[in-house]
């Protein structure tokens, strides 16, 4: 029969079977976990009290760092170091489950006494059961010492009847030690082998799951990446629109201005331009008055009659006078200029001019006698 067989409930096969293996294996991974825990604790809590470190994390003693930092007493604290300072490791994984209160009382026995109680099935006896079986243990072996210092000399002890009987007892007592001794070790190689095997089989599933898990992660990490992508895509996309729509505005705001700006240049403009307008026409007025004052000076002058038709005549004449007084400027400019030729040309076509006219004058003014 194999070992699965040894420790099958149902040695049929059947899925009980099957379900009752699995969770063997379950347990005694747990346990392997524990142990190993277990261990790793005590020894790193054994090292930084010896180490002192826990004063570089700023602490001012040991129960403060594992009361503040760790979260347990110093107590447990001390019964963790205690298990992996005076308990063999191999005991401590074999009775993990039993836990490190137990393992610590344990602790306190010798190394033979300590194989004895933890093969008695250490998880299943109560602490106070332990503490009992840990008083009589050291009382045991207080009560051997004395006798060995009380013991006789080797001469008195040899003249003394040997007990057949008791030596017979002890000599059973002792196989049945060595019997139980190698039953609990072949129990413990049974169980180191199942350990094993079911490490490994625990080892790839870890691997498979871990696997999985990886390929979930990526798969998340992509959707993530994905989802992240999107987002950021329809941030940019708001982003824009949100920019587009101000410029939008702010360029309608800018129109709006320029526009209002250029209607109040227009209008001031425009009220310029009527103010230099109404000047001007003010200025024609004064400039029309003056001259019709003018004419009509002119023609008091001139012995006319003050009708409308006299006073253009007397007009047009101021006119024909300053005319003929600014052709004869220019021709004096230019005899100044030393220019006589040209000026006596332009002098002798004023003079013309005004013969002409005067004669066209006379002309008309002999018709009209007539």
């Amino acid at each position: 029969m194999n070992e699965m067989q040894q420790l099958s409930l149902t040695p049929d096969g059947t899925p009980e079977q099957a379900q009752a293996v699995g969770l063997h294996y379950e347990i005694v991974a747990a346990a392997q976990a524990a142990a190993s825990s277990l261990l790793a604790l005590g020894r790193k809590l054994k090292q930084m009290r010896d180490t002192g470190g826990y004063k570089r994390l700023g602490f001012e003693t040991f129960a403060d760092y594992t009361e503040q930092a760790v979260g347990i007493r110093q107590r447990q604290a001390y019964n963790y170091i205690s298990v992996v300072e005076n308990v063999p490791a191999r005991l401590v994984e074999e009775n993990a489950a039993a836990g490190v209160t137990k393992l610590a009382l344990l602790a306190k026995l010798g190394p033979a006494d300590q194989q004895e109680v933890a093969g008695q099935d250490l998880a299943h006896i109560t602490v106070t059961e332990l503490k009992q079986i840990i008083e009589e243990k050291n009382g045991l072996a207080e009560q051997l010492s004395l006798l060995q210092e009380a013991a006789p000399p080797a001469a008195e002890a040899e003249s003394h009847e040997v007990d057949m009987d008791a030596l017979r007892a002890q000599a059973l007592e002792q196989a049945r030690a060595e019997v139980a001794a190698e039953h609990r070790k072949e129990l413990a190689e049974q169980s180191r082998r199942l350990q094993q095997d079911h490490l490994e089989e625990m080892d790839r599933q870890m691997h498979k799951v871990a696997a999985d898990q990886q390929d979930a992660l990526e798969c998340r990490m992509r959707e993530y990446r994905q989802s992240t992508d999107r987002e950021a895509e329809e941030k940019v996309r708001k982003i824009r629109a949100e920019a587009q729509e101000k410029i939008k505005k702010a360029k309608a705001e800018a129109a709006q201005a320029a526009e209002k700006k250029l209607a109040e240049e227009r209008e001031a403009a425009r009220r310029d331009q009527e103010e230099r307008d109404r000047a001007d026409l003010e200025a024609a007025r004064q400039e029309a008055a003056e001259a019709r004052a003018q004419a009509e000076e002119t023609a008091r002058k001139l012995q006319l009659n003050a009708s409308e038709e006299s006073i253009r005549f007397a007009l047009l004449f101021e006119q024909l006078q300053g005319a003929a007084g600014a052709m004869m400027d220019l021709v004096d400019a230019l005899t100044a200029a030393g220019r006589a030729e040209e000026a006596g040309k332009l002098r002798a076509a004023l003079a013309g001019a005004l013969q002409a006219l005067a004669g066209q004058v006379a002309d008309e003014g002999e018709e009209h006698h007539v």
